[in-house]
């Protein structure tokens, strides 16, 4: 008897012990699924258990949330830019002519023999030929002035027409008494204008640069300072020009309409470098010519950003300039592709649940935020779901209440049930 009983005391304490084993075996699995529904809940930074967000359904946005289309817009031709030089070169302010009328200029005494004539050979890879005659400067109202005679106007001539007009002139004046006058005329340097260019799109600040007269157009300032704008510039550039006619007056000078005429103004203006498809462009494009004292600005696209977070990879992501990005086109800029699981963290991947909330938060026109709400399981079927991402918006991908559970679901099936089958419990 007492050896049976001794057997049925061993029973006992067997049975209490593995009672013990897999209570304290199911409490340590409790809290190990705790920790892991914690673990699901934090992974994508943004769980629908522990939060809501409102927003409003992308199918009743009114249109001035709505970003302007950047579709069927084309680029223009560059060569819109430029100016199409004359085929004779006109003369204006800033020309440095060479001038020889016999015996006026230079003077020579009659008894004296004739002075010999300088040549004038081009410097700094200068494209004219060498010229001829003594410098005279075209003035900024655009005459010359030559000894015995007034100062007359050259603008717009040509060379030829300009050695008629010297020889007009002293034939008038008498200074020169012979019937025919031969004045000895040639182009030593061609005018330049001198402009500011600030490439913010090359990272470059402002730098002055000399356009030759015929080239003094957007077209080759752009090609002198680093080449056409690309992808980071935005679609259009603008010039600033700078006028000033005549002195500002004095302080306490009594007001005159006359005062407007007069004064310093930077003008901007914008010249595109997209225009919507089927646009008439006339050539020169309008405005392309630059002047002494313009600034040309090229700015770049750095605040043309959206934002991503949630299940999506987080970043800062440059829009295309030239075409529109839906939300799909958008989640996949930001490096993640719709249907995938794998962006929600250590257990996205292996639940098998894709998340379908899309929220973006938007600035409107009156500087408050507005939350957009998207499912995108509907968005695959209905167009109006598929909103155009505009600069400064704000994506957040996130799992829905029922997927968050789902995932949780599969991910306890996998990692715990499946193991307990295989162990044969």
């Amino acid at each position: 008897m007492s050896g049976c009983r001794m057997q049925l005391l061993d029973l006992r304490d067997d049975i209490l012990s593995t009672k013990k084993t897999v209570a304290l075996g199911q409490l340590c699995r409790f809290f190990l699924l705790l920790l892991l529904g914690f673990e699901i809940a934090f992974s994508t930074g943004c769980s629908s258990i522990l939060f809501r967000i409102k927003g409003m359904p992308a199918r009743e946005l009114p249109n001035e949330l709505l970003p302007m289309t950047r579709n069927h817009r084309t680029p223009i031709d560059y060569r819109f830019l430029s100016q199409d030089p004359p085929q004779v070169f006109r003369i204006d302010s800033g020309d440095v002519l060479g001038i020889a009328v016999d015996g006026i200029f230079p003077f020579t005494p009659p008894t004296a023999p004739p002075s010999a004539l300088p040549v004038n050979f081009p410097q700094g890879g200068s494209s004219m030929p060498p010229s001829t005659g003594f410098p005279v400067v075209v003035q900024q109202d655009g005459t010359i002035q030559l000894p015995g005679i007034d100062p007359f106007s050259v603008r717009q001539m040509t060379v030829e027409e300009v050695r008629r007009a010297i020889a007009d002139a002293y034939r008038k004046s008498g200074v020169i008494r012979e019937a025919k006058i031969f004045p000895i005329v040639s182009l030593i340097k061609a005018r330049t204008y001198n402009v500011s260019v600030i490439r913010q799109d090359l990272g470059m600040g402002s730098q002055s640069i000399q356009l030759d007269a015929y080239q003094n157009d957007v077209l080759h300032a752009l090609l002198k300072t680093g080449g056409l704008p690309g992808e980071k510039a935005k679609d259009h550039v603008t010039i600033l020009r700078y006028y000033r006619i005549a002195p500002i007056p004095p302080p306490g000078a009594p007001f005159s309409s006359d005062v407007l005429k007069t004064t310093s103004w930077d003008i901007p203006q914008v010249i595109p470098l997209t225009v919507p498809s089927g646009t008439n462009i006339c050539f020169p494009i309008a405005g392309s010519i630059l002047n002494e004292g313009d600034i040309l600005h090229i700015e770049n696209r750095e605040t043309e950003v959206f934002y991503s977070a949630g299940v999506l990879p987080p970043g800062q992501h440059l829009l295309p300039r030239d075409y529109d990005v839906d939300i799909f086109d958008a989640m996949s800029i930001a490096g993640y592709s719709y249907g995938s699981s794998t962006g929600g963290g250590s257990l996205g991947g292996i639940s098998g649940v894709a998340p379908t909330q899309l929220f973006i938060f938007r600035k409107g026109p009156d500087g408050n935020q507005v939350t957009i709400k998207i499912d995108l399981d509907k968005a695959l079927r209905d167009p109006r779901e598929r909103l155009v991402v505009q600069a400064g918006d704000k994506l957040l991908l996130r799992y829905s209440t029922k997927e968050e559970i789902a995932k949780f679901g599969m991910f306890s099936f996998f990692t715990f049930g499946l193991q307990q089958f295989l162990q044969g419990n």
